[in-house]
């Protein structure tokens, strides 16, 4: 599950990083999210607003809540039913957040493939690239007409991986959603390879 997280979180930056809509209206918004690999598809609801995203993400044991603080370099991942909540360091680097976001160097092309449809709305069809600090990222992007260019599709390079964004509204999202519910009791947990700790002994 952390993996999956860090992955979509990736993701999304890179989209958007892609896309250049860091506009206010892009950058307060809700969505559902439909992720298809090869292990399946899962189902989220996103929230995004001023740098903070809320994923709420349904599993076989119940609801899994991830919220991502880049402003704090955190991440929250809150169990519900056990009112408990782990904190983990964002380890911007590692996931190439921060050389996206700030990097004037990137370099993003766009090459137009056709139109097309999606859930309903009206797209453009891109393969996009992004290269920063000599690493290249590429996939391919469907863009709403309809909702002011709004990537409403993403879809890897390889396409083993596609990300559907559905009922997409903008505006209206309150900053206690990217917060710790109170009573909520913090659970500590060993600092895992990769996540800005020391990670489990070797045994």
């Amino acid at each position: 599950m952390f993996k999956k997280v860090f992955l979509l979180v990736g993701l999304l930056v890179f989209i958007f990083s892609a896309n250049g809509v860091w506009a206010a209206a892009m950058n307060n918004f809700s969505a559902d999210m439909e992720t298809t690999t090869s292990r399946g598809t899962m189902t989220s609801k996103m929230y995004y607003k001023d740098m903070k995203q809320r994923m709420e993400i349904n599993t076989e044991r119940g609801q899994a809540i991830n919220i991502v603080r880049l402003d704090k370099k955190l991440v929250w991942m809150l169990m519900p039913k056990q009112h408990m909540y782990m904190e983990m360091p964002l380890n911007m680097q590692k996931q190439g957040i921060s050389s996206q976001l700030h990097d004037p160097q990137s370099k993003v092309t766009k090459e137009f493939l056709g139109n097309d449809t999606v859930d309903g709305h009206p797209a453009k069809k891109y393969h996009v690239t992004v290269i920063t600090n000599g690493r290249k990222e590429s996939g391919y992007m469907w863009e709403a007409t309809d909702l002011n260019n709004f990537p409403v599709k993403y879809q890897s390079e390889d396409k083993k991986t596609t990300v559907i964004w559905k009922n997409i509204k903008f505006g209206g999202i309150p900053d206690s959603l990217f917060e710790v519910p109170a009573g909520y009791k913090k659970m500590e947990m060993p600092m895992m390879p990769g996540m800005g700790g020391p990670g489990m002994p070797r045994r």
